[in-house]
């Protein structure tokens, strides 16, 4: 018997007991539903939980019963949206790329009344370029012709060189090949601009024929002169186009003239978009000096 009362067994009934005697007072202090809601307390989380996977278990189901062609609707209809979505984003950022070269245009514009103005981007760059030639996305169709002049609203870039209808090629003020005249807007001395290689290498081009006695000196902004054309003698730019700050004054290695190196105002590589002038007062008589001297040289030549 005393091994009975020290048994696991009279323990666990002595549990039962006392359980039941809690329950039974409870119940009768608390009134006759009070153990259905005692029940219900206890069983309230193993409900929610047994909810929560039947809910899965059916969205599950109704995933698994839609057919292959449904699947193939649906994935189809969210792909259409993301591409709309996309093309709104690109509808947007073009707005802002637009916006942003339209305040350059109005603001040239409303300095020189005279020029054509022509927005342009740069879609293609000539890697075995050394100046930093491009392609831009307008051509013959949008009025562009060949020398028209290509800037920025910073300044001069350089110069239409090759034309087709939907794309034009852009030399710049880099290339060897760039001469027209320039003018120091300090004290108005006139020069002609010109490159070499050594030089572009530095990011530098120079302003040559400076008098001996010449004031320019660096910190001095250098514009077009415009001379070439006003004078009817050809030449590309219009006058005061902005080109580059003076960096240096020095002594020409072939003569006694001095020449001033300049800092240009545009990078040519870091630039996505350009104006081109596609007309401008004395364009036109310009183009016709221009086509006459080269049918004059032309005849000179073959006379000999």
């Amino acid at each position: 018997m005393n091994r009975f009362f020290q048994s696991n067994q009279f323990r666990g009934l002595i549990v039962v007991l006392f359980l039941l005697s809690s329950l039974t007072l409870y119940t009768s202090t608390a009134g006759p539903g009070a153990l259905g809601d005692l029940l219900n307390s206890a069983a309230m989380p193993m409900q929610k939980v047994l909810s929560t996977a039947t809910g899965k278990a059916a969205t599950g189901a109704e995933t698994i019963t839609k057919s292959k062609e449904e699947l193939l609707a649906e994935n189809k209809s969210l792909q259409q949206q993301v591409n709309t979505l996309n093309q709104k984003l690109t509808n947007y950022y073009t707005a802002l790329q637009q916006n942003e070269q339209y305040k350059q245009f109005l603001g040239i514009k409303n300095q020189h009344k005279d020029y054509q103005l022509l927005s342009a981007t740069i879609i293609a760059r000539d890697p075995n370029s050394v100046s930093g030639s491009f392609t831009i996305d307008q051509g013959s169709t949008s009025g562009i012709t060949k020398d028209c002049p290509v800037i920025t609203s910073a300044g001069v870039v350089g110069w239409i060189s090759e034309v087709s209808p939907l794309s034009a090629k852009v030399t710049t003020i880099f290339d060897t090949s760039a001469q027209f005249g320039v003018r120091d807007t300090a004290n108005r001395d006139t020069g002609v601009f010109a490159n070499d290689l050594k030089l572009a290498d530095k990011g530098l081009t120079k302003m040559e024929y400076l008098a001996t006695g010449t004031t320019v000196k660096a910190g001095d902004q250098i514009v077009t002169s415009g001379l070439a054309v006003e004078n009817g003698f050809g030449g590309k730019f219009p006058r005061g186009l902005p080109v580059g700050t003076v960096s240096a004054v020095k002594s020409s290695p072939y003569d006694v003239s001095l020449y001033a190196e300049i800092k240009p105002y545009v990078t040519p590589g870091k630039i996505r978009d350009v104006m081109v002038i596609t007309d401008f007062a004395g364009k036109a008589e310009a183009a016709k000096a221009a086509s006459s001297q080269s049918s004059s040289s032309s005849l000179s030549g073959a006379s000999k």
